[in-house]
């Protein structure tokens, strides 16, 4: 009932099917309803790793049912039917563990929305679902211990409360508005019940031919396409899968690796990796959060295999409940003492009062003592569901050649709802004193459009003509010209950049998407590239669930959600010019999750890493179930324009595999050091994994992180493999 509540914004404005039915669904719920409640199913079915439910279940019948009648004073809730329900969710429950997975392309390709915030949504994700589950659970255990005197006990169990003091917060449960059809006894009888009876309950089990036959048939599928068309997909030469260091967690869904950057924290002159776990728990403290700091050498980062709790240089941890400290990280010197100093987003603080407004912690750096402990500086929101901290960065914005601190909304109401905002805090000296700030005290801000654009969902900047470039991601934005935001003629998600100059709170341009649900502007990166020839400064724009177009020999097809990457040529300041596309190589695989460009070899030209984070091992896995990750380093040196990836050699294309030098990955930064390039991998499992690889010969190391959901429950950790 908890998780019901939040899922379908009973009594609660903007829960998951409210946004994702306002985001792929023109603003109907009930479109988003009817996709979502299965499909839901269907995507924990195609990620998750069920085979720890036992395929027998024993029910307490006699026991149930005197409960029942004790509670209602009278029977209605029968012995048979507490058997025919119970059997009714056991056969669903096995039914959805054989067949549902198959089901993941028609669900993904309906709502883009449903796969990528499944379990990150800040209201009606799984995540948060798991935090108010642990919450009301630990009340109910509470009022069983110690009873029900001055406790406020509303329809809606999100308002449950016994403290009396939340009580004018709660709103009225809001009907379904649904027509709850009877199929019950329909459906049982369509099957032959495998029930044993006992004296005080009854037992059910599903025949172990059933989940044997499927996988037989499953195995034997992938087997035959392989042998058919296997010839054509042989591993690049470039593939990078051994690590050769790993840092991780045992603490399960920590998400180590969901936020990285690289800065000389300790001031010794080598840049440190700094990685935020925002989903880190410890026993009665849910998704508080965590950031480890590892210290770099001369060397590079330790070449060791470590658990982070136990050997990380440093460890912060965020104190509110489900406040995911960790989600967002930027390095500046916020109080100009010459010393580095951390800011950290935790966007759900505020969650156990359904207000969410997050908050941004600062912790100021003394020279020889890393940072302080405790933050020094606190930034709050006023609106409920702002989510201050969800990106942050450091920029100068007040052109003093300083670094600022920058912090994006997207989901902040904004006027509205979810338009986002970006806000920055300008950088001085006396910021020592001001322990406690406000968005009203921000130095300068930029609002959202529309609604539900997540204006300020990422964030980057760079140095054009000696003046700062801020580039701010609205990958929801809408187009829709002289027309009803809620008709179907809108196209939903083709996503918008905006670029600034600042101090100036007007937009210098903006780059517009062409493709519906194509979710343009994801992520951000730029630097200097050679493309055709020409040494261009450029800005490369992920399209992460933007179709692309496949042919093998002569026949072609649709990848539906392959991803796209987008190069911009930024001569022309007021108007960037798209000089080369990149294109994802797999259905649904999101190439274009995020984007990064540094120089890997020394030559002055910036590599581009492209990361594509739901991209499957092959083919087949998109039929039968399970994501991997994958990402790709492309040549500063490019030698074509156009669409990049439609030059290839093969006969298959897309083919980024021909460049492809490793896998995994949803973020990418780089760790600067004398020796080596490194690469950092957080690979999955919502536990997550880092890889760590180095290139030699080069002044910096690569980080990348990859945050899916994989088939076991693992701890995380960061591996390291080497680069030739």
């Amino acid at each position: 009932m908890v998780a019901d509540v939040s899922w379908h914004s009973l009594g609660i404005d903007q829960g998951f099917l409210k946004a994702m039915g306002e985001v792929d669904f023109h603003g109907s719920y009930s479109e988003a309803h009817s996709v979502g409640d299965f499909g839901g199913d269907v995507l924990s079915q195609f990620e998750l790793d069920f085979s720890y439910l036992t395929p027998n279940w024993y029910v307490p019948v006699e026991d149930l049912a005197s409960i029942y009648k004790e509670f209602y004073g009278r029977e209605i809730i029968t012995k048979g039917t507490i058997t025919d329900c119970t059997y009714l969710l056991f056969l669903e429950l096995h039914g959805e563990r054989l067949a549902v997975a198959k089901l993941f392309p028609t669900y993904a390709s309906k709502s883009p929305f449903l796969v990528e915030k499944f379990h990150e949504y800040f209201l009606g994700g799984v995540d948060d679902m798991a935090f108010w589950t642990n919450n009301i659970f630990e009340q109910m255990s509470q009022m069983l211990e110690n009873g029900v005197s001055g406790c406020f006990l509303p329809e809606n169990p999100l308002f449950i409360n016994c403290t009396r003091d939340h009580k004018d917060n709660y709103i009225s449960k809001h009907s379904k508005n649904e027509h709850q059809k009877n199929t019950t006894s329909l459906l049982l009888k369509t099957f032959e019940k495998n029930i044993t009876y006992t004296e005080r309950g009854v037992h059910f089990n599903i025949q172990s031919w059933a989940t044997n036959s499927l996988r037989f048939i499953n195995r034997a599928f992938a087997k035959t396409f392989w042998r058919v068309i296997g010839t054509t997909h042989q591993k690049s030469s470039k593939y990078i899968s051994k690590p050769v260091s790993s840092y991780f967690l045992a603490s399960p869904y920590a998400r180590l690796g969901w936020a990285m950057i690289s800065a000389d924290i300790n001031q010794d002159g080598y840049e440190d990796l700094v990685a935020g776990a925002p989903g880190y728990s410890t026993l009665g403290h849910i998704q508080i959060g965590r950031v480890y700091i590892v210290y770099g050498n001369r060397s590079g980062l330790p070449r060791e295999d470590m658990d982070l709790d136990e050997k990380a240089d440093q460890v912060l941890e965020g104190h509110q409940p489900s406040g995911r400290f960790g989600s967002a990280l930027a390095v500046l010197d916020f109080n100009e003492d010459g010393v580095a100093d951390l800011a950290i987003g935790a966007p759900s603080v505020g969650s156990q009062f359904l207000i969410y407004r997050g908050a941004v912690y600062v912790y100021f750096g003394t020279k020889g003592r890393g940072l302080a402990s405790q933050p020094n500086v606190t930034i709050t929101c006023q609106y409920s569901y702002c989510n201050l901290g969800w990106s942050l960065l450091a920029a100068d914005i007040d052109g003093d050649q300083n670094a600022d601190l920058v912090v994006g909304s997207p989901y902040a109401p904004g006027s509205g709802q979810q338009r986002g905002f970006v806000a920055a805090f300008y950088s001085y000296f006396n910021r020592s004193n001001q322990g406690l700030l406000s968005v009203e005290d921000a130095n300068w801000m930029v609002n959202g459009e529309e609604n539900y654009a997540w204006f300020g969902f990422s964030l980057h900047s760079c140095q054009l003509e000696n003046a700062t470039l801020l580039l701010i991601g609205s990958p929801t934005w809408k187009n829709c010209v002289k027309c009803n935001p809620s008709s179907s003629d809108v196209r939903q998600s083709v996503g918008k950049v905006y670029g600034y100059k600042p101090p100036s709170t007007k937009h210098w341009f903006t780059i517009t998407g062409n493709k519906a649900m194509g979710r343009m502007g994801l992520s951000l990166a730029s630097g200097v590239m050679s493309v055709a020839g020409i040494t261009r400064t450029v800005l490369v724009v992920g399209a992460p669930t933007t179709d692309s177009l496949s042919s093998i020999s002569f026949f072609s097809s649709v990848l539906h959600q392959a991803g796209l990457a987008l190069v911009y040529d930024l001569a022309d300041s007021t108007k960037p010019s798209l000089v080369s596309t990149f294109s994802g190589d797999r259905r649904f695989s999101r190439f274009g999750g995020d984007t990064y460009l540094s120089d890997l070899d020394n030559d002055g030209l910036d590599e581009m890493i492209v990361t594509s984070p739901l991209r499957t091992n092959d083919i087949t896995t998109v039929l039968l179930g399970g994501t991997a990750g994958r990402v790709y380093i492309y040549n500063g040196n490019q030698s074509s324009s156009g669409n990049v990836t439609d030059h290839c050699k093969s006969w298959i294309y897309p083919c980024p595999e021909d460049w492809e030098q490793s896998r995994f990955g949803s973020s990418v930064i780089t760790v600067k050091s004398e020796k080596k390039v490194s690469k950092v991998i957080a690979s999955g499992c919502f536990v997550t994994s880092v890889y760590l690889t180095y290139m030699y010969g080069s002044a910096s190391q690569v980080l990348l992180s990859a945050l899916q959901p994989c088939n076991e429950e693992t701890p995380g950790n960061v591996s390291a493999s080497k680069l030739g």
